[in-house]
């Protein structure tokens, strides 16, 4: 098989890219390995309402579960903090059912889709992305974009260590329960339950949600349990399983004649593990990059890549990721006496403002500001400790 634009995996990415490439008349095929675009389903499952509009994806009640508005945020000893906005933030989806939408629309644009096709392998020659291995056949392309998900099961067996972090285990489940706030989200810290993340609650409608967390620890679906049962006294369904990003992007991103893109790159907020937007917007670079190449007919174009999308979007994780390894450190004692703190100094109603004037995806700005505001600096020197914001301020370098 022979083809202009050759991509691995149909997720969000992937798709986003292929379409990209198609409508400029190329010929683009996507290479998934299971059988139905979108399943085995391991995302939560919500999207920014900014985070849409920048895709160019309109909510459709074909995946659009619900519409919520802000969120509750617990720390281990039950302290919250509520943040609500007047205005949506963000859609909960059916996640599968999105991506079954995108890939439509990438068929539509004249992508050609090629499910159940497992790649065995980025075939390399001198260095150089020449073919993919499926079965016992060889698939030839001008350009190859990895878009696989996290690890990049390919690019070891190819030889290439990308030396990506902070991949860790997440669970979900999806459960019936007597009601819920069903416009507030939930979000809980705790270090006994969600090692270096955490748990999140995702109303899909007054009676039903989507819970889940994200560990660097292994017992991930077993806590999980004891979770559900502890705030909803219910008994979990069935558990999925999948891997989150945390660690920020890797160092490189462009080999000759390939590509990465989404949760291999490590184009993922490291404060949330959410890679659709960001993901997207790069998978969206990563074709346009591939249609200059094609028409000029120099695969060495690629090399911009890296460079487009860092230079649009690679501060934005820097910054989210120097807040992780904040939160990683906080073990539950100091979190709870942070959380006690801005309550005590009356900061709902700030955190509510930034939030406001803040974006879900591009979180730089929201995160700078907030630890060069001196009332809540007052409270994090005052719950955390001098040594513990000293560390703050030197990771943002005011």
């Amino acid at each position: 098989m022979k083809t202009e634009a050759a991509i691995v995996g149909a997720g969000p990415t992937g798709l986003l890219a292929a379409e990209t490439i198609s409508k400029k008349g190329y010929n683009v095929a996507v290479f998934e390995e299971h059988k139905r675009v979108g399943y085995p389903v391991h995302c939560a499952g919500m999207i920014s309402v900014e985070g849409f509009k920048r895709l160019g994806v309109e909510p459709d009640p074909l995946f659009h579960q619900n519409t919520v508005y802000g969120g509750r945020v617990y720390s281990n000893d039950g302290s919250c903090l509520t943040i609500k906005d007047n205005k949506p933030r963000a859609y909960i989806i059916d996640r599968g059912s999105f991506d079954k939408h995108l890939a439509d629309r990438a068929v539509d644009a004249g992508v050609d889709i090629c499910l159940g096709s497992r790649v065995e392998e980025i075939v390399l020659k001198q260095g150089v992305a020449s073919s993919l291995k499926i079965d016992s056949s060889d698939v030839k392309s001008e350009v190859f974009i990895d878009a696989e998900g996290a690890k990049g099961r390919l690019l070891a067996r190819s030889g290439i260590d990308t030396g990506q972090q902070g991949v860790y285990n997440g669970f979900n489940t999806e459960l019936c329960v007597d009601s819920i706030e069903a416009d507030m989200v939930e979000v809980w810290f705790d270090t006994e339950i969600a090692k270096d993340f955490f748990v999140w609650v995702i109303p899909i409608s007054e009676n039903r949600v989507r819970c889940g967390l994200g560990t660097s620890e292994s017992n991930g679906a077993t806590k999980l349990k004891k979770f559900v049962k502890k705030r909803f006294n219910k008994d979990s369904n069935t558990i999925h399983s999948g891997l989150i990003c945390t660690g920020g992007p890797v160092n490189q991103t462009v080999y000759p004649g390939l590509m990465l893109v989404g949760d291999v790159a490590g184009q993922v907020k490291p404060t949330t593990a959410g890679g659709v937007v960001i993901g997207g917007l790069c998978g969206k670079i990563a074709g346009e990059t591939t249609v200059k190449a094609l028409e000029s007919g120099n695969v060495q174009l690629l090399d911009e890549y890296d460079s487009a999308w860092r230079a649009k979007y690679g501060s934005e994780l820097q910054t989210m990721l120097f807040l992780r390894s904040i939160l990683n450190r906080m073990d539950n004692d100091r979190m709870n006496r942070i959380f006690s703190a801005f309550i005590e100094e009356g900061l709902e109603d700030k955190f509510t403002r930034l939030v406001e004037d803040g974006d879900m995806d591009m979180q730089a700005d929201v995160i700078k500001r907030a630890v060069s505001d001196p009332v809540i600096l007052g409270a994090l020197a005052k719950s955390a400790g001098r040594i513990a914001l000293s560390e703050i301020l030197s990771v943002f370098r005011f």
